[in-house]
């Protein structure tokens, strides 16, 4: 009886064992799913993650969420698998992004305005009062497609972190990259998903917007409207191969879908509100992934703000360019 007895305590710790190991297995697969910055910006204690502390609280945490989230969670008709997860936890989810190559990985929302992920994360924490740091998350311009497919242009907005912050890499900080050609040549994909479907872009073009009309001879020139037209387009096409900081030989056609990401850089000062624009064109039916990077090359006198010019002592070549306006028709 007794040997019969220690065999049962014996199977009792084993089965523990087991589904302490399955539970741990389960929230640290949370956290390699969910977007990185959720797992750094929610709480000051988050930030020794990187060194392996508080990794048990914060995984406690995340599984906690989503399996109360996922057991009532009503999803969307045809919604990829790979999301379901992270809809539970948020139904302002409205796609992922990722940037093959690069930190950016992570969940896209949606709100019916511009306003809120800009202070709000995944977690719907506003992100200055827990972190001191204002990140948000990424958002999907409010304009744009929600229903599970793509604008003519599939506008994404987010914010950069400086170099100095102490936190990996997040939201658009790595887009900085692609101010330089060779990084481009490593890293020419933006990879896409709504709820309901996965679509790969190559990055064609990258370039800087001046968002004051003030800074830039009284124009602005409104890269993030979602929906022209395709005749429409043909003029925005020009507006950006004036302003594209390097060639990169990849086709632009006003046929072309398009994915836009935007976030703030501080290139000519703190006193010009400017965007560094990284633009992508929906991969062609048979077409490769690969590009031919023989063909990038540096475009020295690409369109800057008239602040710039006016600064520098210098005259734009672009002063008597046509000025594009967006239009639907």
């Amino acid at each position: 009886m007794k040997k019969k007895k220690k065999g049962g305590k014996v199977f009792v710790i084993l089965s523990c064992l087991f589904a302490a190991a399955a539970l741990v297995f389960a929230a640290l697969t949370v956290i390699n799913f969910l977007p990185r910055q959720i797992t750094v910006v929610e709480h000051e204690a988050q930030y020794k993650l990187a060194d392996g502390a508080n990794t048990k609280a914060l995984t406690d945490k995340l599984s906690a969420v989503v399996s109360n989230n996922y057991k009532s969670a009503k999803f969307p008709d045809g919604i990829l698998p790979s999301l379901k997860q992270a809809y539970a936890v948020n139904k302002n989810l409205i796609g992922w992004l990722t940037i093959p190559g690069t930190e950016v990985d992570t969940a896209v929302l949606w709100a019916d305005n511009n306003d809120r992920y800009l202070y709000y994360d995944f977690y719907e924490t506003r992100t200055w009062e827990t972190t001191g740091r204002l990140y948000g998350s990424l958002f999907l311009d409010y304009r744009c497609d929600n229903t599970g497919g793509l604008s003519k242009n599939t506008v994404i907005h987010g914010h950069t972190t400086g170099k100095s912050d102490n936190v990996p890499k997040q939201a658009f900080r790595s887009l900085y990259d692609y101010r330089n050609p060779d990084h481009y040549k490593k890293n020419p994909l933006i990879k896409y998903s709504t709820l309901t479907g996965e679509y790969t872009f190559k990055i064609c073009a990258v370039f800087y917007v001046a968002v004051n009309p003030s800074d830039d001879a009284g124009y602005f020139f409104n890269y993030i409207y979602p929906d022209m037209s395709d005749s429409n387009m043909t003029g925005y096409i020009d507006q950006v191969k004036q302003r594209a900081l390097y060639e990169t030989g990849v086709s632009l056609e006003p046929t072309d879908k398009i994915i836009t990401l935007s976030t703030c850089i501080y290139d000519l000062g703190k006193s010009v509100d400017t965007r560094l624009v990284v633009l992508g064109r929906l991969l062609h039916e048979g077409e490769s992934e690969s590009i031919d990077t023989s063909l990038v090359k540096n475009n020295p006198d690409f369109r800057r703000p008239q602040v710039w010019y006016t600064r520098n002592g210098k005259t734009n070549p672009y002063t008597n360019a046509a000025k594009w306006e967006p239009s639907a028709e």
